[in-house]
């Protein structure tokens, strides 16, 4: 009984032992994984390889193990914002249109789940200003952009209350929105120039652009 038992116990601390090494080697792939992918996004690279190096374990085991997931998550959703191209007007490109989308939908993953105050308010301030762009190609719903552009900001200074790119956003939206038409149905039996009520510091947090 002994020789079988001295067998499995031989064959558990082998067994063990390659998990270990797999799992060490895992770990060095994955950090170099995503120090080279923060590089190649640095450069301006946007392929969707990025922070997904090869790993010996299945199913992104060392990943999970090690915590990485919402680290990775936050960088994807830059790089979502970044595909989304803000600066640019596409009045017809829906495949441009789409990745804003996205990006609205990553960044509004990281607002929900992050553990990172930081994180949170940088995800909250680019929503915010995809609100911005979504408002220069849509004038007819540009209040509501802008005004849900407005709740993004305070979100973001709520979140991170250190954040000036925030605060400054916050300042540029409640100018322009003040000269920009509130919808009809938003307006008060008084209100015929709109933009100038109360809607400016009324914007709910909202999908923006």
């Amino acid at each position: 009984m002994r020789k079988p038992l001295r067998i499995a116990a031989a064959a558990v601390a082998l067994v063990l032992a390659v998990g270990c090494a797999l799992v060490a080697t895992d770990v060095l792939l994955l950090q170099n994984g995503v120090r080279t992918g923060d590089t190649r996004f640095a450069s301006g690279s946007v392929g969707k390889d990025l922070w997904r190096p090869h790993q010996l374990l299945p199913f992104g085991a060392t990943a999970s193990l090690l915590g990485v997931e919402d680290d990775v998550a936050y960088r994807r959703a830059i790089r979502a914002f970044v595909l989304g191209r803000p600066r640019e007007q596409p009045f017809r490109d829906t495949d441009l249109l789409a990745l804003r989308g996205q990006a609205q939908d990553e960044l509004q993953a990281i607002v929900d789940g992050d553990e990172s105050a930081q994180r949170k308010a940088e995800a909250a301030n680019l929503m915010g200003v995809l609100g911005f762009a979504n408002a220069a190609i849509d004038t007819d719903q540009a209040y509501q952009y802008l005004s849900e552009a407005i709740g993004r900001f305070r979100q973001a200074i709520a979140f991170d209350p250190s954040r000036d790119d925030a605060k400054y956003n916050l300042e540029l939206a409640l100018t322009r929105i003040k000269s920009t038409p509130r919808p009809q149905a938003q307006r008060g039996p008084r209100d015929t120039r709109g933009g100038t009520g109360g809607g400016a510091g009324t914007g709910e947090a909202g999908s923006g652009y």
